[in-house]
């Protein structure tokens, strides 16, 4: 998706130094240009925010599992706070919420996604 991302915005990039360099002719073309480029990035900043934030939520979910279990050591709790692949963060939540102990989980979760 970043590369997609990267190549639309060269795109526009090349279209408005075309258009500086006076190969365009219209200022609503140019305008039409860097309202491109704003929605993009800002399209680009929503679905990075909405990625982040359910990151976060099954963080948050696993650590919630884990302290029915008992006290999180400090360096697993960062582990899980960490992470922001979606996919892991998915099995570390369905290997919580299977696990009868939390030195249960955390060899699962090594052996699973290190």
């Amino acid at each position: 998706m970043e590369q997609m991302a990267a190549l639309a915005l060269l795109g526009e990039q090349k279209r408005l130094i075309r258009m500086l360099d006076g190969e365009g002719s219209a200022k609503e073309e140019m305008c039409k240009a860097i309202d491109d480029l704003i929605e993009d990035g800002w399209m680009r900043g929503k679905a990075e925010g909405k990625a982040e934030g359910k990151a976060e939520g099954k963080a948050e979910s696993i650590l919630a599992l884990l302290e029915e279990l008992g006290s999180i050591p400090e360096g697993l709790s960062a582990k899980i706070k960490e992470q922001s692949d979606a996919k892991i963060l998915t099995k570390w939540l369905k290997l919580a919420a299977r696990a009868k102990d939390l030195e249960q989980f955390g060899q699962e979760m090594w052996e699973c996604c290190g």
